[in-house]
């Protein structure tokens, strides 16, 4: 469960939003919507540590964040993507998923001279190339990550944030510059981490893919203008007439 209470954040003399305040429950799928500038990274932002909110608080299993740092938060079991697509450019996409996982051999030096660290490193690629596979892009597995479609980029940094384990994802945007016919495959994933029993945390501008996978939807406009499962939200009359334009069936 990830809970934001009375959440505010200013940048200066320009308020982002306030009293921001909702329940992501333990195996659903809590869709952020919302115009550009609304305050959906920034609250991605605050829930890792990037930078504190301005007032109310966010607890996780019930753990106050406040004063949380990035790494404490991937401790925390909080695991995120980006808008802008952060591999590392001259890693493969398996590799850059492998980095991921959780207790590797290589994080302790001394577990290399033990053994059974090369059967682990054969198991973890096996489920870095399952993870690409799902999502439809087990073909680029062994291509640079700077040498692939930007679509493509997109896709693995899903997949390395599924990788890590962690029982909260923050997705941002992943859904933004993949091609069409890769959508089936990542609202697919998204459904599975769902059912697997973790906290995913959708932003997407396009709602269409959110009413695909999304059991709940917050609307985020300076403050939350409408929440609730996603069926009511996306035939919200306000909602509509202030920023979907037209009702979606959900």
């Amino acid at each position: 469960m990830l809970k934001v209470e009375g959440l505010a954040k200013h940048f200066g003399g320009v308020t982002v939003f306030t009293g921001v305040s909702f329940e992501a429950a333990t195996g659903q799928v809590t869709a952020l919507i919302g115009p550009n500038g609304a305050g959906k990274s920034t609250m991605v932002n605050i829930i890792c540590g990037v930078f504190p909110g301005d007032a109310g608080t966010i607890e996780k299993d019930g753990r106050n964040l406040k004063d949380i740092t990035p790494a404490r938060a991937v401790e925390a079991g909080i695991a995120r993507t980006y808008q802008d697509v952060r591999l590392f450019p001259t890693l493969t996409l398996a590799e850059n998923v492998l980095v991921a996982f959780p207790g590797q051999a290589g994080d302790q030096v001394h577990r290399l001279f033990m053994p059974g660290w090369k059967a682990q490193e054969r198991r973890n690629r096996e489920q870095a190339l399952a993870l690409l596979s799902e999502l439809g892009i087990a073909d680029y597995a062994d291509t640079e990550a700077e040498q692939v479609p930007f679509g493509v980029q997109r896709l693995a940094t899903v997949a390395r944030a599924a990788a890590t384990g962690a029982d909260t994802l923050l997705l941002d945007e992943p859904a933004a510059g993949i091609e069409t016919a890769h959508i089936p495959r990542l609202t697919g994933c998204v459904k599975r981490l769902r059912d697997e029993g973790r906290t995913v945390v959708f932003i997407d501008h396009n709602v269409d893919v959110v009413a695909e996978v999304a059991d709940q939807v917050v609307v985020l406009q300076g403050t939350v203008i409408a929440s609730g499962d996603t069926e009511s939200v996306l035939r919200n009359e306000q909602v509509i007439k202030e920023y979907l334009g037209r009702i979606y069936d959900a």
